[in-house]
């Protein structure tokens, strides 16, 4: 390496240094949830399948695995329990999601080790309705002055309610304890629609949800309901986190917005000849009408690259396999590389850009930890580049400490009952691997900082089913958090 090199890599990395307060770090925060089906049983989705396969739901999730759920065979071994992810004892080891002493201790450890928010990982259940009326309901979120049915105890003429926020409150609730110079700022992820999610509310319609008064007649999936659910969720962050003031917003005052896989929101929508650029519009007006400057949407996103990979790339449509039953299923099509469907992003109406996860990039995919490095430095390189020049349009720089998936039966499932590549699932780095790659995304950050932004993404806090987690645990205590205080 010449000299002059040398030196300039001498001087971003000092640059680096010294600049260290002009950076927020961002952290993706994953919430568990009780998958026992009975409230008086708490099974928790993580510590159940870290702690052994046999309460493991996912496990036996026949739409995954097949009929026999994840099989286990002297070629696909079981190699668990996995209980270096134990959390450390100030925890509480295996601690319960509501526990208002743990959460404190996540926000105290996110704030001393250099973390300026969280984005919880939000979801929406569309298809719920509830009756405002009935005592145990009556505090689920609803508009005001949006009409119910007082002959069925209020219920609700929109349905919809938030899931698995359990964490989400509890941490709130302990952050506004907190002096106000050591609040951390919060944002949320909207992970939308899973599929199953999304034919739940196609199956309203259904003879057999009618049959059952799951549902009324009149209470239609049709596009009509799906703009008001839609409304709804906006309303919702408006009046329910919008105007907090921990909640995160940039220097306009607009609150950002994650919005996790936008393409698969795209091609759920497509089915009511929705634009997902009409959803995000309405959005806005939403925000504006409430007297903020507007949302700042930062599209969480990532996909295929090769051609040979198509098959599985980034969907824009989906079209039911029989119109007059589309609960029955359907075919998502119109599919782009992930190369063809970033450059889109901005007409959408996103401002910026981040992944939760990188698994590839064009044919360089993750074996391993020195892989993933390489991956996500050819993502950094490349949309720095594509964005260097437009300076209303943020690439939020992401990082992730790994990925293993063997909790949850291994990478990806297939109803034959094994991951298809199980190779990509001891993508694990240390305190050292880890410090290299941080190292490599702040030099990324100062060098475009003008145009980019100021934003570190680290996935994650606490996805423990898929070894992404930077919270203390007995394996690797607080290695991760020491390496993002050295650099951040």
């Amino acid at each position: 390496m010449e000299a002059s090199s040398v030196a300039t890599n001498e001087g971003l990395e000092t640059a680096a240094i010294q600049n260290s307060a002009s950076f927020n770090v961002g952290v993706f925060y994953m919430p568990s949830w009780n998958v026992s089906g009975n409230e008086k049983q708490d099974v928790d989705s993580f510590w159940s399948c870290i702690q052994g396969r046999e309460n493991c739901s996912f496990l036996t999730d026949k739409s995954a695995w097949g009929p026999h759920g994840r099989i286990y065979t002297s070629s696909f071994p079981y190699e668990g329990p996995y209980l270096d992810k134990k959390p450390i004892e100030a925890l509480k080891g295996f601690y319960k999601r509501d526990d208002p002493e743990v959460a404190r201790k996540q926000l105290d450890y996110m704030y001393d080790y250099g973390i300026d928010f969280f984005a919880y990982n939000w979801f929406f259940g569309r298809h719920y309705y509830y009756h405002k009326d009935f005592a145990p309901q009556a505090g689920v979120y609803y508009p005001e002055e949006w009409p119910t049915d007082k002959s069925r105890d209020g219920r609700v003429e929109v349905p919809g309610v938030e899931e698995w926020n359990d964490q989400l409150e509890v941490l709130l609730q302990e952050n506004a304890k907190r002096p106000k110079n050591t609040q951390l700022k919060f944002a949320l992820n909207w992970c939308d629609d899973s599929e199953d999610r999304w034919t739940q509310w196609l199956r309203m319609a259904s003879p057999q949800n009618i049959n059952s008064r799951t549902n009324y007649p009149g209470e239609t999936p049709d596009k009509e309901l799906y703009l008001r659910v839609h409304d709804k969720i906006t309303l919702l962050w408006i009046d329910k986190y919008f105007h907090r003031d921990d909640y995160l917003k940039d220097e306009t005052g607009r609150p950002v917005v994650y919005f996790y896989f936008p393409h698969d929101t795209e091609a759920r929508a497509s089915y009511y000849g929705i634009g997902l650029d009409d959803l995000i519009e309405r959005s806005q007006d939403l925000v504006k009408k409430a007297g903020f400057p507007g949302v700042k949407f930062i599209a969480v996103t990532s996909g295929a690259m090769t051609t040979s990979q198509k098959a599985y790339a980034m969907p824009t449509s989906w079209k039911p396999l029989d119109p007059k039953q589309p609960w029955l299923g359907g075919k998502y099509a119109d599919r782009l590389l992930f190369q063809d469907y970033v450059p889109r992003l901005k007409a959408l109406g996103f401002d910026g850009m981040t992944a939760y996860m990188y698994h590839d990039f064009y044919d360089q995919d993750n074996k391993s930890y020195a892989d993933m490095r390489k991956t996500y430095q050819g993502h950094w390189d490349k949309w720095s580049k594509y964005y260097k020049n437009d300076g209303e349009f943020d690439y939020q720089v992401p990082v992730a400490m790994g990925w293993d998936r063997r909790p949850a039966g291994g990478t990806w499932p297939q109803r034959s009952g094994f991951p298809s590549e199980p190779s990509k699932d001891k993508v694990i780095s240390d305190k050292s691997s880890f410090k290299v790659k941080l190292t490599a995304a702040k030099k990324v950050l100062v060098e475009n900082q003008a145009t980019n932004g100021n934003t570190l993404m680290v996935c994650c806090w606490n996805e423990y089913l898929e070894g992404n987690h930077i919270e203390p645990t007995v394996g690797h205590g607080f290695d991760y958090l020491e390496a993002i205080r050295a650099l951040f």
